[in-house]
């Protein structure tokens, strides 16, 4: 029986606070570990139920993606419906605030927090594991975005080890409003599979990238702005998230993290991405 109601659940953004590639995996892709976590920064998906013969309706806040085709959160409602043969129609609106292909993962969280919506609105009670299963089929690291907020990632991303950071992280993030292709930046590590810099140790890990390398080689802005964090007295160490091309800049306060936001665009200009975000240490 369905029950026809309106879920509105944030999709929170993720850093990686290490990503390490362990080596080419017999079926192209690449071997990694990493260390992901979920941050403050979100986009905010409203998703109801409606009638079957309206199909599935999408708009989004950004008109440049605005076709249903080809976004990860309608993959995740027809994903849903077909697979517990579930007849519907859904509507999705997703204000967007995440970057996109910043190494945040905002389309996986998108996807993942429909797949928990529909489970919800149509009374479904697949447990995880069911739903992180759909997860994998729509991309590596979306099954990640229905565990706990931190954990380890290994394979290309989808062995997942829930872990507890001990340390209380913050900081600013930034975006310069172009992406990096991920294929290409695993294309041109393999090319010359140099590890990244290694930089701070946390109480539970220590900060590097091996994307960095290919990344900063063809971006000189990145570099530029990770060495310009690590110059302010606010900031413990920067690194870019992901493939990039985001960069973020962890404070030991919120008021640090405060104070730098603020210089950050008085020095690169107030039209640039810049928000501040705590890492969350439990969801709900």
């Amino acid at each position: 029986m369905l029950v026809f109601k309106t879920v509105k659940q944030p999709a929170l953004a993720k850093i990686n606070l290490y990503l390490h590639i362990l080596g080419r995996r017999a079926d192209g892709f690449h071997e990694l570990e990493t260390l992901m976590a979920l941050i403050s920064v979100h986009d905010t998906l409203e998703i109801d139920l409606i009638a079957a013969a309206a199909g599935i309706e999408f708009t989004c806040s950004d008109p440049a993606l605005s076709d249903a085709r080809d976004n990860l959160a309608t993959k995740a409602a027809r994903l849903f419906l077909d697979e517990f043969k579930i007849s519907t129609g859904v509507r999705i609106h997703l204000d967007k605030k995440i970057p996109v292909g910043a190494g945040l993962g905002g389309g996986s969280s998108d996807a993942a927090t429909v797949l928990c919506a529909m489970n919800m609105l149509t009374k479904t009670h697949a447990p995880v594991a069911r739903l992180a299963e759909l997860a994998a089929r729509l991309g590596s690291d979306v099954a990640f975005f229905l565990h706990p907020p931190s954990a380890i990632c290994r394979g290309r991303g989808e062995i997942i080890e829930p872990v507890t950071l001990r340390d209380d992280l913050q900081g600013v993030l930034v975006h310069p409003g172009f992406g990096v292709s991920t294929p290409w930046a695993y294309k041109i590590y393999a090319q010359n599979p140099a590890p990244g810099v290694t930089g701070r140790a946390f109480a539970d890990f220590t900060l590097r990238n091996d994307l960095e390398p290919p990344a900063f080689s063809k971006y000189p802005w990145l570099p530029a702005v990770k060495a310009w964090f690590q110059r302010q007295p606010e900031v413990i160490d920067a690194l870019m998230s992901g493939s990039g091309s985001s960069v973020f800049a962890l404070t030991r306060t919120a008021d640090e993290r405060g104070r730098l936001v603020v210089r950050f665009r008085a020095e690169f200009g107030k039209t640039l991405f810049a928000e501040m975000f705590s890492v969350a240490q439990r969801i709900g």
